[in-house]
């Protein structure tokens, strides 16, 4: 506390009073009480102090910075009360508390609610706010307001191969490179994730936005080492102009919208924003919709394409292939709506659906002894717990386990994290084969074999298609049918159309083959068995062991 008289003077204080400002109680009689608080303050409480001097209030408080005696800033919560002291007229009583800790506190908050704890970027509601403030000061002005909307290609690899950890360091330091690639006018956010955004102000043109974004994803693409690992990112990224009257929201989804547009285009690529961009998304959005109802009102059917034996053309295999009984624009297949499902995470509902629907097809025909195989989403493997499902799949069916096999892409047999690897081990040891789908067009392919129990592989119809080439298609094909034999699991060719494609594939060595020289993908009703054989894959699996790292 301290007294302070009708002049504005400290007549005495005490030591708490005296210690929250650095000094000792006598250093502080006769000193100015306004010379304590910080000049961005003084002045504040003048309506206040004249109230008070009159009568009209009995006290008033107010939060102020003190200046502390080594020059620092002390936030202090003051409440001033009138004294009357007779007829020396009146005096005020000061009462001060330190509440530098709260406000730092608030402060910490309030950082914590605008902006992004691990880059320290603008995050969302601080992105939105100072979009419509540059928006609103551009309104009318010839040069306008742009975003770039950007998203690092194939981030989630860093993360599973390298661990958060390291994921986290590489978004420290691309953000980094984005604060030092603008001018300090422009703002880059942080939204989420690998999600970065940067709003432009004063730019003259679309040319002029183009320039920017050129320098943005170069900055971001340049190579970057983490824990020992070098990476050569790249990303996919979206332009967006402002309009007349057009919103913070507006801006940014516009540009959403054209990244989405340039990820799904194949990555790695630009993509500014056109009217046309925003119809395509709303199909989007209402094929989304309708598929949601699609796996809850039963329009999804599986259609089963065979797998040969390619001495005698025995089918000895089938492959489940899902297809959308669309109500009003027919049967769709896979490529009209897989992509979506996978942006939108059905695809682990769409695949639990066509497991379970492959162990009834084979409970359903005992006469057949094959196998059947199931495609598998990466999304399937690990989080989703694809064991748990297959076994449901399983035990609600009574199909054995071996009579199961799940097509799985390279990306997904080189997932690295634990709850994926324990997935794929927990199956193959339950006894469901696991097979290499595509094989050839990934990346590591022979990396993918050697690190998981893999049965077998399809080689992808990309190398089909160039049988007979009497160069490099049949080398490949060649190699392959060796490497299957030589590695003792069996190999399926995928993609036979011709008799003169079959006749190539056989004197490569393949013993399986599938593709429309065979059959087309038919509904479960449409296909009859004529008599009962083993299949060739069972005689294969039953020879064989499945080669592990």
């Amino acid at each position: 506390m301290a007294i302070v008289t009708g002049d504005g003077r400290i007549e005495e204080a005490n030591e708490q009073f005296a210690s929250i400002l650095g000094y000792e109680p006598g250093d502080l009689a006769g000193r100015v009480a306004q010379t304590l608080v910080h000049p961005d303050d003084v002045g504040r409480d003048a309506e206040l102090r004249g109230q008070l001097a009159s009568g009209e209030l009995p006290y008033f408080q107010l939060q102020t910075r003190a200046r502390h005696r080594s020059g620092d800033t002390v936030w202090t919560r003051s409440t001033v009360t009138r004294v009357d002291s007779g007829d020396d007229g009146a005096v005020y009583l000061l009462q001060m508390e330190d509440v530098s800790e709260v406000r730092r506190a608030k402060d910490l908050l309030e950082r914590r609610a605008q902006f992004d704890h691990l880059t320290g970027l603008p995050n969302r509601s601080l992105l939105l706010d100072r979009t419509q403030r540059a928006l609103d000061s551009h309104e009318g002005a010839d040069a306008t307001v742009v975003c770039i909307f950007l998203d690092l290609d194939h981030f989630k690899l860093v993360n599973d191969s390298l661990g958060h950890h390291a994921g986290d360091r590489m978004l420290v330091e691309l953000a980094r490179r984005l604060r030092e690639s603008v001018r300090p006018v422009d703002t880059v956010s942080r939204l989420g994730g690998d999600e970065f955004v940067v709003i432009g102000e004063n730019i003259a043109g679309q040319k002029a936005a183009e320039g920017l974004l050129a320098v943005v994803t170069a900055a971001l693409q340049a190579p970057i080492e983490v824990d020992g690992h070098r990476f050569a990112p790249t990303v996919s990224a979206g332009l967006a102009l402002a309009q007349p009257g057009m919103t913070a929201e507006t801006l940014v989804r516009n540009a959403d919208i054209a990244m989405s547009h340039a990820k799904n285009a194949g990555r790695n690529r630009v993509e500014v924003f056109r009217e046309e961009l925003r119809d395509s998304a709303l199909v989007r959005l209402s094929i989304e919709t309708e598929l949601r109802t699609a796996i809850q009102e039963g329009e999804l059917v599986v259609h089963y394409q065979p797998v040969v034996d390619l001495a005698t053309r025995e089918t000895v295999a089938f492959e489940s292939l899902v297809r959308w009984r669309h109500p009003q624009r027919g049967l769709l297949l896979p490529q009209d709506f897989i992509e979506i499902c996978e942006d939108s995470n059905l695809v682990i509902p769409l695949g639990a659906f066509v497991i379970h629907e492959a162990c009834r097809f084979i409970a359903a025909n005992p006469v057949f002894r094959g196998k059947v195989l199931v495609n598998v989403s990466t999304r399937q493997i690990g989080g989703a717990d694809l064991t748990r499902v297959v076994r449901s799949a399983l035990k609600e069916t009574g199909v054995h386990p071996s009579r199961l096999g799940l097509e799985i892409t390279e990306s997904g047999m080189l997932l690295a994290t634990q709850s994926a690897a324990s997935d794929l081990s927990a199956l193959a040891t339950m006894g469901v084969d696991l097979i290499l789908d595509d094989f050839g067009t990934g990346y590591s392919a022979l990396s993918s074999v050697l690190q998981n129990p893999v049965s077998g592989l399809k080689l992808a119809r990309e190398f089909t298609l160039r049988l007979g080439d009497r160069s490099t298609g049949d080398r490949i094909s060649t190699a392959m049918a060796t490497l299957t034999d030589s590695l003792r699991m069996y190999g399926i060719i995928e993609g036979v159309e011709t008799e003169a494609q079959y006749r190539q594939a056989r004197e490569h060595g393949w013993l399986l083959g599938q593709g429309f020289l065979f059959g087309h993908p038919l509904p479960a009703e449409e296909i009859t068995f004529t008599s009962a054989g083993t299949s060739h894959l069972t005689e294969l699996r039953d020879r064989t062991e499945a080669v592990e790292a």
